[in-house]
C-alpha cells in the first residue's frame, strides 16, 4: 500500500513539474506570435483602434485611396466609420474622433461624386 502512494505520488510529482516546464517555455521561451492578422479577424476593441490609425494617417497625407483601402478589410468603409464614430463606448482622442469625421465626410463626398467617363 505504501509503494502505491509512493508511485500516485511521483506520478502527481512529475505531472506538476511537466505542467510548470511546459507553462514556463509555452509562456517565455517559445510564446505564439500572431504575424499578418486581419485586421477583420482583431477582437472589436483593436477594431477600433485600427479605424482610428487609419483615419489619423489619413489626416497626416490626405490620401483617400489608401485610406479606402484599408477599411474596406473592415467591410464598406462609410459604414464602418459611422459605426465607431456612434459608438461612445470606445475612448478615442479628439484628435481620432475628429479625423474619423473629416474621413467620413471625405468617403461620403467621393462616393457621391459621380464618376469620370463618356457623356
Amino acid at each position: 500500500m505504501r509503494a502505491l502512494k509512493a508511485e500516485i505520488g511521483m506520478i502527481g510529482l512529475g505531472l506538476a513539474i511537466g505542467v510548470g516546464v511546459g507553462f514556463l517555455l509555452g509562456r517565455y521561451v517559445w510564446p505564439v506570435r500572431y504575424v499578418g492578422v486581419a485586421p477583420g479577424d482583431l477582437h472589436p476593441q483593436w477594431q477600433a483602434e485600427y479605424v482610428q490609425m487609419v483615419a489619423l494617417a489619413y489626416a497626416q497625407d490626405q490620401d483617400l485611396a489608401l485610406a479606402r483601402a484599408r477599411l474596406a478589410l473592415l467591410g464598406d468603409p462609410i459604414e464602418v466609420l459611422r459605426q465607431f464614430s456612434n459608438r461612445p463606448a470606445v475612448s478615442m482622442s479628439p484628435a481620432a474622433r475628429s479625423a474619423i469625421a473629416q474621413l467620413l465626410r471625405a468617403l461620403q463626398t467621393s462616393s457621391s461624386k459621380p464618376l469620370g467617363g463618356p457623356p
